[in-house]
């Protein structure tokens, strides 16, 4: 049996995944051990006797005690480092104004390679095209945790919301896909998030210039609030008709969205990314839009034919439960 030390970083969405992979390496029959690292100790390590560390992009060089970060560099030859990167491995948001983190990383990497010695950094990347930007780097799509976000039978076929769209209407490329929406759609618009996200918006909106003063009003009134569960975040995906994605980060890979929609057995209309055809079956399993003109064609299509919608949105979940759980992706980390 092999044991797995799961080091949780100062991160919600990090944690999240950790927290996934937990329940997926007990379902492969690992024995886990979870720890904050910024709690972490010497003598935990020593007495769990690890055969795998695994972290969250930068995992304990970033979230360790100091005393805890130099054993783990004097000892790299002696443990198994597997590290999962949510983020661009060469970025802020990995990095988090640390950047001398990536080539820390990087060298460390190349020192110390478990494929010829016991112990050895391993990474997987969330983004295919991020493969090349460390050594040995392997490309292992997100996944969720479906029993979390598993819709009740009581809220099928309510359709509380026509379109609607969860995260932050924040950076250019999403506010004039929302601008987009508001023109075309009206009061159908439904935004879910942090207040003062939305708030945000609403200046980025005026000094774009994206809307102008009664469709500002329009944009106002579709603000819903934020959602804190799995739950709430189930019943809106699963009862809006239509449920849109944006990606912000990344070149060809898959956000969570993704997978949170379709675990929540809603149908999703996603931005076009190269990972998409790799992963499901396009108007089958989910939909996708190449530009704003063909995002508006969609919507207004299966705004029509919500029957279409919930066809391909029962075909998602029901892969989704299948092939991209935390038991499939723990899976894969143990086969490496």
């Amino acid at each position: 049996m092999k044991k797995v030390l799961l080091t949780l970083p100062n991160s919600i969405a990090g944690t999240l995944i950790l927290k996934g992979y937990k329940q997926g390496f007990k379902s492969c029959g690992a024995f886990v051990m979870e720890k904050d690292a910024r709690e972490l100790t010497i003598d935990d390590i020593k007495r769990f006797k690890p055969d795998i560390i695994f972290g969250y992009d930068y995992g304990f060089l970033f979230n360790a005690k100091d005393e805890v970060k130099e054993y783990f560099l004097n000892n790299a030859d002696k443990y198994r480092f597997v590290h999962y990167f949510a983020d661009e491995p060469d970025s802020k948001y990995a990095c988090v104004n640390q950047p001398e983190l990536f080539e820390q990383y990087k060298s460390l990497c190349e020192k110390y390679n478990p494929e010829t010695s016991t112990g050895g950094f391993y990474s997987f990347v969330w983004d295919r095209d991020f493969e090349k930007s460390l050594p040995r780097a392997k490309y292992l799509p997100l996944a969720v945790n479906h029993k979390a976000y598993a819709p009740s039978p009581d809220d099928f076929g309510q359709y509380l919301y026509d379109i609607s769209f969860v995260g932050r209407p924040l950076g250019e490329k999403r506010q004039k896909i929302l601008a987009a929406l508001v023109r075309t759609f009206g009061k159908k618009l439904n935004i879910f998030c942090y207040e003062k996200h939305f708030l945000q918006s609403l200046d980025d909106m005026k000094e774009r210039q994206l809307l102008d003063d009664f469709e500002l009003d329009i944009y106002k009134s579709a603000y819903r609030g934020f959602l804190t569960t799995e739950r709430e975040i189930s019943r809106v995906y699963n009862n809006s008709k239509i449920n849109i994605n944006i990606t912000l980060q990344g070149i060809s890979g898959l956000n969570y969205r993704v997978f949170e929609v379709l675990a929540s057995r809603g149908f999703l209309l996603t931005d076009d990314m190269a990972d998409i055809e790799r992963n499901f079956i396009v108007s089958k399993e989910l939909e996708v839009y190449k530009n704003i003109d063909d995002l508006v064609d969609k919507t207004e299509f299966y705004l029509k034919y919500p029957e279409f919608a919930q066809r391909i949105a029962f075909i998602g979940y029901a892969d989704v439960i299948k092939n991209h759980t935390y038991t499939a992706r723990a899976y894969e980390v143990l086969k490496k």
